[in-house]
């Protein structure tokens, strides 16, 4: 992610036609990089292997099923009171 993104804003060649794509991009890498700085490792993981991985998809939610389920899950639920 972040190779492509350096080879981008390197290219100044038609930039305002690829400038959305590329604040997404951005955007993108802003949020992986907090995410992994800062979040649960295996919630980082997941937006990782959603945007960045070979398997990502378009629809919100599609992971690949290498994804720590359980430990999202178990961070999410409540415990016993």
């Amino acid at each position: 992610c972040i190779s492509k993104l350096r080879e981008e804003l390197s290219n100044g060649e038609n930039a305002e036609v690829r400038a959305r794509g590329l604040v997404e991009r951005m955007a993108l890498a802003m949020q992986g990089a907090l995410l992994v700085q800062h979040g649960h490792p295996a919630v980082a993981d997941a937006f990782c292997a959603s945007r960045f991985g070979p398997d990502r998809g378009y629809e919100y939610g599609t992971l690949p099923s290498s994804v720590d389920f359980d430990a999202i899950i178990d961070r999410a639920m409540p415990g016993p009171a």
